[in-house]
C-alpha cells in the first residue's frame, strides 16, 4: 500500500480532504463582491461544504446555500432594481407632522416618535421569499448560518442548519428552524436605517453589530478550513459624509472593524479582501465593478486557497 497523504492545515493534520466553510462579511450595496469570490472559487473547483453570512453576505450566503450558482446570482444582480426594494416608513408627511409637534409641544419628546428605522424592510423580505421558495435553514443544500443581534438582550443570535455533533457559541441563541427570508431581514436590519426584525419576542439588527465576519460561527460547526471575505471598512479616509445615514453608515463601518480585526479573523484560515470601499452606489454599474473586484481579490490568493483546500 502507498504511503497515507496527510494534509496540513495550520498544524493540524487530515488524511482527507478538509471540510471547507466561506464567511461572508457585511458590506451593504457592495456585497455583490461576494458573488465574484464564490464565482472564481466555482471556476477553480474549490469545494464549499458550509457557509455563513452577515447582513449583505447573508443574502449571498443564503442564496449560495440554497442552490443559486455564482454565475446566477451575477445574472440577478445585473437586473436588479434596489430603489424598488425600498419601502420608507418615514415619508415627508410624517417628518413635516412630527416636525410641528416638536416646535408647538414638548421637543424632548420629538426623537421618541420617530419609527425605528427609516426602511420598513416588508418588500425586501417578501423579494426574498420568493427566491428561497420559503425554505427554512432545514432545508438547505449544503449548511448554512446567518447572524444577527437581539438589541434587547445584546446576544447575538444565529440562524443555522441543523447539524450533529457541533459546538455552540457562549452567549448565543440558536434557531434551527426559521424561514430564511426571515432570517436574512433581521440579519440586514443596519440600526437607524431598517426597522429592527421582530422575530419570537427577539428585536433583532443587523448581525454586523457584534459579528460582522462569522467565522467563529463556521469553526464551530465543523469547517476546518475557513475561507473569509471581508468587505468592511479598512481605515481610508472618506470626505463624502453628508447625509445623517451617510455618517451612521461610517460609524457602523467604523465600529465594524475594530470588531473584525478582534474576532473575526481569529478562525480564519485566509482571507480576502476585495477593494470595493471606494466604489458609490451611484455609479453607473456598481454591482458589475463590485463583483469584477471580488473575483480579481479571490484571483490574487487561488494558488495559496488550491493548497489549503484539496486534499
Amino acid at each position: 500500500m502507498g504511503e497515507r497523504i496527510v494534509v496540513k492545515v495550520n498544524g493540524r493534520g487530515y488524511g482527507r480532504r478538509p471540510k471547507v466553510g466561506v464567511a461572508l462579511s457585511g458590506g451593504g450595496v457592495r456585497g455583490a463582491a461576494h458573488i465574484g469570490v464564490l464565482r472564481v472559487l466555482a471556476e477553480n473547483n474549490i469545494p464549499v461544504d458550509m457557509i455563513a453570512g452577515t447582513s449583505a453576505g447573508a443574502v449571498i450566503a443564503t442564496l449560495y446555500a440554497c442552490g443559486y450558482q455564482a454565475r446566477e446570482l451575477e445574472s440577478m444582480a445585473a437586473t436588479l432594481k434596489a430603489g424598488e426594494l425600498i419601502d420608507l416608513k418615514l415619508t415627508v408627511g410624517e417628518l413635516f407632522k412630527q416636525g410641528v409637534k416638536w416646535l408647538f409641544g414638548n421637543r424632548a419628546r420629538f426623537w421618541s416618535v420617530l419609527p425605528g428605522g427609516i426602511v420598513k424592510g416588508d418588500k425586501i423580505e417578501r423579494y426574498l421569499a420568493g427566491l428561497v421558495q420559503r425554505k427554512t435553514f432545514k432545508d438547505t443544500r449544503i449548511p448554512l448560518a446567518v447572524t444577527a443581534v437581539d438589541a434587547i438582550s445584546g446576544d447575538t443570535v444565529f440562524f443555522v442548519s441543523p447539524r450533529e455533533g457541533w459546538r455552540e457559541i457562549l452567549n448565543a441563541r440558536y434557531f434551527t428552524a426559521a424561514p430564511l427570508s426571515e432570517a436574512v431581514r433581521a440579519s440586514i436590519s443596519v440600526p437607524g436605517i431598517f426597522s429592527p426584525k421582530k422575530y419570537r419576542g427577539l428585536l433583532l439588527v443587523d448581525g454586523a453589530v457584534k459579528n460582522n465576519l462569522p467565522t467563529d460561527i463556521l469553526h464551530h460547526m465543523g469547517a476546518e478550513v475557513i475561507i473569509a471575505v471581508d468587505l468592511g471598512y479598512s481605515g481610508q479616509p472618506n470626505e463624502d459624509l453628508r447625509t445623517v445615514s451617510e455618517i451612521v453608515l461610517q460609524c457602523i463601518d467604523i465600529m465594524n472593524r475594530e470588531v473584525t480585526l478582534l474576532k473575526g479573523v481569529r478562525y480564519a484560515d485566509i482571507v480576502i479582501r476585495p477593494e470595493v470601499f471606494d466604489i458609490g452606489f451611484k455609479q453607473n454599474g456598481y454591482m458589475a465593478q463590485c463583483i469584477a473586484r471580488g473575483a480579481k481579490a479571490a484571483w490574487e490568493l487561488i494558488g495559496e486557497i488550491g493548497r489549503l483546500t484539496k486534499g
